[in-house]
């Protein structure tokens, strides 16, 4: 026999409380009272009775009957026993740093007033905010260790509007400025509203009496001191330690919420001003009960706290992190069965919401300095004897002087300009400035180079004389260009042509496929030469001939052809139409791109494997998955046929299961185990070959860009080519994946013509910023005319809710 615990841990949730108002006219027969059950049975009649909606003729499906379940009913309570109940432990968890709230809500006449403040008549009749402060005042005086502070404020809602209650005090601020509600440091605060320190209970109770007074009241039919407003009767407490000098406190409030009733003008007869607030005071509970409903739903994403000043100040107080109790007032009278029933509605859908009290813990930013400071002392005085027995006595810890860090920025650049092998440091902070003497260094290095880039680009453009001439029209020229064809202009001079573009080398390869690497090689040696003797002699009326000629000699016969002066002959040596990609690019596999080649294999061989093991994961995975459904139906099936024998329990009320259901239990946490364990690790899968497929088709995007690179230099010379050849791979249709053939991409003529204005004027430093600025101007009236427009909100679809991100699947797709 193996034996297991049952039962599991209840979520918190607001506590509801019923108290019934004693009534002559009480409706035994409608309600019954179930105190030690703590449920409650409404039965309404329906209206003209049960014969009467057949003999019209149609059929009555509303509801008459209602249940309701609560955490205890009050049925001719006294008020000490009330506060026994539900509010002395509020006191004691507000002392250790948990918010609490209580409210009483019901219909006009059920005695909320009557339980939140009591009758002033009688003393045994005080309501629950005098008997918790007289309470609170006790366990203060009990708890001399504590230095306890206790603040009171007492808000008034009447008519959606926020009135302070004690602004008749004198010590309160002067009225005038507006109330408003703010949020700081995840509480609820009002602005403007008198907070009162009370040292007392007197002092309290004279607060409590004064708000009394000042609050509104009114006279209907069912109540002649009917409130017409809502309520907050809010203590903050602050308990710090007298004699523990940490900076920790903890902080709380209390709120005592005395709601306005809800009312049916036809029952108060209401009219004029009063019925102007029953209709305020029956909209912010409207607003109170869409607010709860909002809490209560699980996926809700938004609450309408902001919907009316109430709910907006009882956004912390209502369940969340405060310690919330809510006490349904109820008329038990005949005539009221409508509004008893609307009141355990409200009641019913509160205890729904979760409630889970935090402690409020606080630190003091002023004793958190003292004890750092002291700290920080201790500290240095143990480094100083650490250092004297180690013979360190001489290191210094303070700060870095102006001195220090003149030094040690002589001892950088002397390390710098290789004079000094090693810098002597002997504490962080020495470290920290040497660093920051290097950052500097290298700033400065990188400023100077700029400052000489630009005087030598400034010059230039003064002398007229291009620093070196561009790669293409050095090619165009070819190694044998003379004097006397470029008619004894010198490199860089003006032709009066503006812009133009180089002519391209016509240089190819045979049809058989074989590239003439080798002449390429003759023919690039050949133009350095004349290039060298160029410059060694300026281009004159006969010396770049001579020279042109004796490098033309040194060279091959087609090369001789194509240096030669005459045109026919030059024509005639040219090769034909260049090698098509395909052709090109396997001889550039084999060659200059062999080693990118050979990574791009080597990553797709490791994403290949990758995915292969991802594949038999995601197999094992959901084969785990469907042992896991048999084990946990085999689990239930032992489980029936348990109960159905009868369940055994020990002595200590432990549940006791039989051998084969606990083998069972033990091989479904297995499964369990192991399914966690292989999904994980498919989830690490999937990220690795998504980082593979990256690096794959980065390398083969390298590959392509570098061929097209080299095929460009060798048979276009960087330009279109005249007989209709693409100067990229993407424009030839070769995608950058295996057997992907991308359309070919529309180039825009506008684009067309930005690339050309761009080639034209990138020499010209002076228009750049100018043209940065004015495009830059009528790109933002273009934005923000669009910005104008509304653009829908939408869910793309085939996006997952944010609940469903993270949930495991149920079965896993086989790459």
């Amino acid at each position: 026999r193996k034996q297991m615990k049952s039962g599991g841990n209840r979520s918190k949730k607001v506590k509801v409380w019923v108290r019934v108002r004693p009534s002559q006219n009480f409706a035994d027969d409608a309600i019954k009272l179930d105190p030690e059950g703590r449920s409650l049975q409404i039965s309404v009649p329906r209206p003209g009775g049960d014969q009467q909606p057949q003999q019209r003729g149609f059929a009555n499906n509303q509801r008459s009957d209602w249940s309701f379940r609560t955490d205890g009913i009050f049925s001719n309570s006294s008020q000490q026993e009330v506060y026994e109940t539900v509010g002395a432990d509020l006191i004691e968890s507000g002392l250790a740093g948990y918010n609490g709230t209580i409210m009483c809500y019901g219909q006009t006449g059920a005695g909320k007033t009557f339980t939140i403040t009591g009758a002033t008549e009688m003393f045994h009749n005080r309501g629950l905010v005098p008997r918790a402060l007289s309470h609170l005042y006790k366990e203060i005086e009990a708890k001399s260790d504590l230095a306890i502070t206790v603040r009171i404020t007492y808000l008034e809602i009447y008519n959606d509007t926020m009135l302070d209650l004690l602004a008749t005090m004198p010590d309160s601020q002067e009225a005038g400025s507006p109330l408003v509600i703010t949020e700081e440091n995840g509480g609820v605060y009002v602005k403007g509203l008198n907070v009162h320190l009370a040292q007392s209970e007197e002092e309290a109770l004279n607060l409590l009496f004064e708000g009394e007074t000042n609050r509104a009241t009114a006279a209907h039919a069912l109540n002649k001191n009917s409130s017409r407003s809502h309520t907050i009767f809010t203590v903050y407490l602050e308990t710090r330690s007298r004699f523990q000098s940490n900076s920790k406190y903890t902080t709380s409030k209390i709120n005592f919420v005395d709601l306005a009733g809800s009312e049916r003008l036809q029952k108060t007869l209401s009219t004029g001003k009063t019925q102007q607030e029953a209709s305020y005071i029956n909209k912010s509970l409207s607003f109170l009960e869409q607010t709860v409903i909002a809490l209560t739903e699980k996926n809700r994403d938004h609450v309408p706290y902001r919907q009316s000043k109430l709910t907006h100040y009882l956004k912390d107080s209502i369940g969340g992190g405060c310690k919330t109790i809510l006490i349904a007032n109820i008329w038990g009278d005949v005539r009221q069965l409508d509004e008893t029933v609307s009141t355990m509605r409200f009641a019913q859908r509160m205890s729904c919401v979760a409630s889970e009290p935090v402690e409020n813990q606080r630190t003091d930013p002023s004793i958190m300095v003292k004890v750092l400071e002291a700290e920080i002392a201790a500290l240095k005085k143990e480094l100083a004897m650490h250092n004297t027995l180690h013979n360190k006595s001489h290191i210094h810890y303070e700060p870095i002087s102006e001195q220090q860090r003149f030094e040690l920025r002589q001892q950088v650049q002397r390390y710098i300009d290789g004079d000094l092998d090693d810098i002597d440091l002997t504490s962080i902070r020495q470290i920290q400035a040497v660093f920051e003497l290097f950052r500097e260094a290298c700033l400065a290095s990188r400023e100077e180079a700029d400052t000489r880039l630009q005087e030598l680009l400034a010059a230039q453009q003064a002398g007229g004389v291009a620093a070196t001439p561009p790669e293409g029209a050095a090619r165009s020229l070819g190694p044998s260009t003379s004097g006397a064809q470029l008619g004894g202009e010198a490199v860089g001079d003006l032709d009066g042509r503006s812009f133009g573009i180089a002519a391209r080398s016509e240089v190819g390869m045979d049809e058989s496929g074989v590239f003439l690497q080798s002449k390429r090689r003759e023919a690039a040696a050949a133009t350095a030469a004349s290039s060298k003797k160029q410059r060694q002699h300026p281009l004159g009326a006969g010396g770049g001939s001579s020279s042109g000629a004796a490098a033309g000699a040194d060279s091959e016969g087609t090369l001789d052809a194509v240096g030669s002066s005459d045109p026919a002959a030059a024509a005639a040596a040219r090769p034909g139409t260049p090698p098509s990609r395909t052709q090109a690019f396997e001889e550039f596999k084999k060659e200059l791109g062999s080693e990118i080649y050979r990574i791009l294999n080597e990553n797709r061989t490791t994403m290949m494997d990758k995915k292969k093991e991802y594949s038999n994961l995601a197999s094992q995975v959901n084969t785990t998955k469907t042992e896991i459904d048999r084990s946990r139906l085999r689990l239930d099936a032992l489980k029936v046929e348990r109960e159905a024998q009868g369940n055994l329990y020990t002595d200590e009320g432990e549940l006791i299961i039989n051998e084969e259901e606990f083998v069972e239990i033990k091989k479904l946490r297995q499964l369990k185990e192991s399914y966690k364990a292989d999904f994980d690790r498919l989830k690490e899968l999937k990220t690795q070959i998504h980082y593979c497929q990256k690096m794959v088709d980065l390398t083969r995007q390298k590959l392509i860009q570098e061929f097209d690179k080299w095929y460009a230099e060798s048979f276009l010379d960087g330009s279109p080519d005249k007989r209709g050849v693409a100067p990229t791979s993407l424009e030839a249709g070769l995608g950058v994946r295996p057997e992907v053939l991308p359309p070919k991409p529309y180039e825009d003529p506008l684009e067309r013509f930005d690339k050309v204005k761009h080639r034209q004027l990138e020499h010209m430093v002076d228009l750049e910023a100018y043209n940065r600025a004015k495009e830059a101007t009528v790109h933002r009236h273009v934005f923000s005319k669009a910005g104008q427009q509304g653009q829908p909100a939408r869910r793309k679809p085939g996006t997952p809710l944010v609940n469903q991100r993270n949930e495991p699947p149920s079965r896993l797709e086989i790459m």
